[in-house]
């Protein structure tokens, strides 16, 4: 019963970010008026950004992707890359001392450890930093959890930031870069390049699956 109210918990909050982010990017009115109010207030929006980005990752049910695309509509592409990287990079190293410190009792505050385990037994066949490499990169989705399983392993914290880091930089920069030309086209194409990335995403995810069975 406990699991049930907190799994309906985590999606109702993942409802309300998305909607929130999602509406400079369904409503052009909405986000006329989130450019004229950073233009007053501008460090706000990076502020939001990190903040929500990191809270996206320690809290690792909640969604980060809605931040992304939102951002990508109020910014030039190159400002919402760089928020959204030390925001989600700032919460996997947060998450990955909490896992290394404090263990599964406290883990599962912020992630339900069945979840952690799966990705915990999949992270401890790769402590070399090359193979660790190649996994994070078949794992983008799912790097939250990844960072909590890569604590509760063996795995050096050293490897873990620079393999993070060495995946994470290049293809973060290709999706806002993209990203932010879809979104200088038209929103209908940003929701296309949005579907296509998740997709292919979910391709590299699945052959990775079959080549551990």
């Amino acid at each position: 019963m406990g699991n049930k109210k907190t799994n309906i918990f985590w999606l109702i909050a993942g409802i309300i970010i998305t909607v929130i982010f999602f509406l400079p990017i369904i409503f052009s009115d909405y986000q006329k008026y989130v450019i004229s109010f950073m233009g007053r207030s501008p460090y706000l929006a990076p502020f939001v950004i990190v903040i929500f980005r990191f809270i996206g990752v320690v809290l690792a049910p909640l969604p980060g992707a809605p931040i992304s695309f939102a951002s990508m509509t109020v910014l030039p592409w190159y400002e919402a890359w760089a928020w959204n990287f030390i925001g989600a990079e700032s919460g996997a190293i947060v998450a990955f001392i909490i896992a290394r410190k404090f263990r599964e009792p406290v883990v599962a505050h912020f992630a339900p450890l069945g979840k952690i385990h799966q990705w915990q037994d999949k992270v401890s066949k790769r402590r070399q930093f090359w193979s660790f490499t190649g996994f994070r990169f078949v794992t983008l989705v799912a790097f939250d959890f990844v960072s909590y399983a890569a604590g509760l392993t063996r795995l050096p914290f050293r490897t873990f930031v620079v393999a993070t880091f060495l995946v994470d930089i290049p293809t973060s920069l290709l999706f806002f870069y993209f990203g932010g030309l879809a979104v200088k086209y038209s929103i209908f194409i940003l929701a296309v390049f949005g579907i296509m990335f998740m997709v292919a995403i979910s391709i590299l995810n699945h052959f990775q699956n079959r080549k551990e069975m």
